[in-house]
């Protein structure tokens, strides 16, 4: 594999990252070469969320083809972009739930949070049973 084969391996994995995750890469997929092992980082879009999330995961393998190919299968085991967000909506219900216990809010106020967060769980696995 030259240089120019891998170059277009590279945008096509920054491709895929978009299709996959709705987000522009902050930083652009680049290889790594070190110690006789490639390394190919995926990145998630920059945000000012606070969260420091930006690394999907670290593509790797002895040969350039090898991580190439780590990073595409890394690619495809994301979830795509609904299944993404319904995840990240469940984990900030979660989120509220734990933050009202911890300051002490009485249950009458998170019980109807815990309900709904459980519902959510259910048909989340119910729906993904039977895709």
């Amino acid at each position: 594999m030259n240089v120019s084969e891998i170059t277009a391996q590279l945008y096509a994995i920054g491709k895929a990252l978009v299709e996959k995750t709705g987000e522009k890469p902050w930083i652009a997929p680049k290889m790594e070469i070190f110690d006789g092992k490639c390394a190919i980082d995926l990145m998630r879009e920059y945000k000012t969320s606070g969260r420091n999330d930006y690394l999907i995961g670290t593509a790797k393998g002895d040969t350039p083809e090898a991580a190439i190919s780590d990073a595409f299968a890394i690619i495809a085991a994301l979830p795509n972009v609904k299944t993404a967000k319904l995840h990240d909506h469940m984990r900030r219900v979660a989120d509220c739930i734990d933050k009202g216990r911890e300051d002490g809010i009485d249950d009458a106020y998170i019980t109807p949070l815990v309900v709904v967060k459980a519902a959510m769980t259910e048909n989340l696995l119910t729906k993904q049973v039977t895709a």
